[in-house]
Formats: structure tokens, C-alpha cells, sequence
């Protein structure tokens, strides 16, 4: 090979890899040519924070998270190694189908209620999204979506417009969230204390991982719940899974006093993460 022709295939194989290292990657992006409207389902960190990484061809150039605050949505948006935003979009929707689609079966951005081009790219970014829309009843929503960005060479990057599973959890007795876990929670007095035995049981197709059940204990005082005590039945460190169709018993005791509100709170944390909130509320 002439030296002329081996200075092209070497300027050929340069621009080739820094192509590839300008393609875009959001992780947990639909795999090439597949329906975007897959929904993805981030991990539930024990702050209720579901979180990914925004890679571009294997570098984390920033982080998209989201969680639900004061009855309302937050989305955050960080960009790492002078990566910046230069333009956020995003939709909300109680369901899949309430997404519109464009003519290749994409989800369509031009549709999205919130587009912002920043005329200077920005580090970082949030927004609250009101969650009214959202029926009595609901229990999950789905956020879409989609990012451009820039570095401080001027290098331009995009991801694909993708929609993630967020849930809701709601204080209303029993609710059972992505189909994982379901519970009871039953209270006895007996001789001055009151017993407290929970039951659970995985009833969704995966495993349920690292499971962790506080329990909240209010008294009323002149109308107003106060909370009292809490007990951590089971936490991480105690390293409690199920399996698909196993249940388990977990059991507390305090002295009873007045008029007492208790609360379950159980977490798993799992790509099917849930938080199921059983109450009790009696006299004592």
C-alpha cells in the first residue's frame, strides 16, 4: 500500500471511531430500530429517587432523576465534564397510549408540553410537573424524555426520546404497586402492649430485593397525629428477599398508650421497586 493510500485509511478509521464516540446513549434506551414506547424502569433508591446515567459511547456525560415530592413530579437534570444542556423535552401521561407517535412509530417530541431550548446550554435544570392529571386511583405514570447537548468543544449529542415507569405510592391501606408486593398488617392488645404482625407476600413475577419494613407510630394528642416511636423491622443489612409467590411474617411489640395510628412502610428495591403503605388506626 502506497503511503498516500495508508494516510487515507488511517484518516478514514480516525473520523469513523470519532463518529462512534459522538453517538449518543441513554442508558436503558431502546435497543436500534425498537418501539421507543417500551417503557423503562429505573431503581428506587431509599430516598424514593429513581436515577439514570446519560452515556455517551460508554462516558457518563450527566444524570436524569425523578421522584415524587409535595404531591407534585420532579425531574432533575445534571450534566458532568463540561457537558451542558442545550435543549430538555419531556411529557407526562397516566398511560403508554396517551403518548403520540410520528409516522415512523417514534415517539413524537414535537408533541411534548414542555420544550426548552436554552439560548446559553445550562449545567443543570429542574422542573415540578403538577400531578393532578393523575385519576383517585392511580398508582404509576409515565415521564418521555428527550435531551440534547453540547461540551465545551462544541460537540453536539442527542438521545433517544424514551418514556420510564414512575409510581405513586398512596397512604389508603393496602395498595399493591407493579403487582410485587401485597400485605396486611393486624394489631392486638394484649396485657398492656400492643402486637403488631405484618404479612407479605411477592405476588408479581420477579423477585422482590433487599426489602425493608419500618413501622410509624402515632398518638393523638387534642386532634393532631404526632408521631411517637418507630421500630425497623427488617432493613437492608438483614438482606430479606421473596421469591415469586413467597410470603413472610414479621412481628412488634411497644407498651399501647391513647388513641394510635400505625403505618408499614415497605420498600423494595429492584428493577420492580415498590413501596406498599398498610395503616392501622385504633384506640388503645
Amino acid at each position: 500500500m502506497s503511503k498516500i493510500g495508508l494516510v487515507l485509511t488511517i484518516a478514514i478509521l480516525i473520523f469513523a471511531a470519532s463518529g462512534c464516540l459522538l453517538t449518543p446513549r441513554l442508558t436503558g434506551e431502546p435497543a436500534e430500530n425498537a418501539l421507543s414506547l417500551e417503557p423503562q424502569i429505573l431503581p428506587l433508591d431509599t430516598f424514593g429517587v429513581r436515577r439514570t446515567e446519560i452515556v455517551v459511547a460508554g462516558v457518563c456525560v450527566g444524570t436524569f432523576s425523578f421522584w415524587i415530592e409535595n404531591d407534585s413530579l420532579i425531574l432533575s437534570f445534571e450534566g458532568l465534564d463540561e457537558w451542558m444542556f442545550s435543549r430538555i423535552v419531556f411529557e407526562t401521561k397516566e398511560t403508554i397510549g396517551e403518548f403520540k407517535l410520528d409516522d415512523s412509530g417514534k415517539l413524537d417530541i414535537a408533541s411534548f408540553s414542555t420544550n426548552v431550548h436554552f439560548e446559553n446550554v445550562v449545567n443543570s435544570a429542574s422542573y415540578e410537573v403538577g400531578l393532578d392529571f393523575l385519576g383517585g386511583f392511580s398508582t404509576s405514570f409515565f415521564s418521555a424524555l428527550y435531551l440534547e447537548m453540547r461540551n465545551a468543544d462544541g460537540i453536539e449529542v442527542s438521545t433517544v426520546p424514551t418514556v420510564y415507569l414512575g409510581t405513586i405510592f398512596r397512604d389508603s391501606g393496602q395498595i399493591d404497586l407493579n403487582a410485587v408486593l401485597a400485605g396486611s398488617l393486624h394489631v392486638e392488645l394484649r396485657n398492656g402492649l400492643a402486637y403488631y404482625d405484618l404479612f407479605l407476600i411477592n405476588e408479581g413475577n420477579t423477585e422482590a430485593l433487599l426489602i425493608t419494613v419500618e413501622l410509624f407510630f402515632d398518638i393523638e394528642e387534642e386532634g393532631t397525629w404526632l408521631e411517637y416511636e418507630r421500630v425497623k423491622l427488617v432493613s437492608f443489612e438483614d438482606e430479606l428477599n421473596l421469591v415469586p409467590g413467597a410470603s413472610t411474617k414479621l412481628s412488634a411489640e411497644i407498651p399501647a398508650k391513647g388513641k394510635i395510628r400505625v403505618t408499614a412502610d415497605i420498600s423494595s428495591i429492584n428493577c420492580d421497586s415498590v413501596r406498599l403503605v398498610c395503616v392501622y388506626e385504633g384506640d388503645f
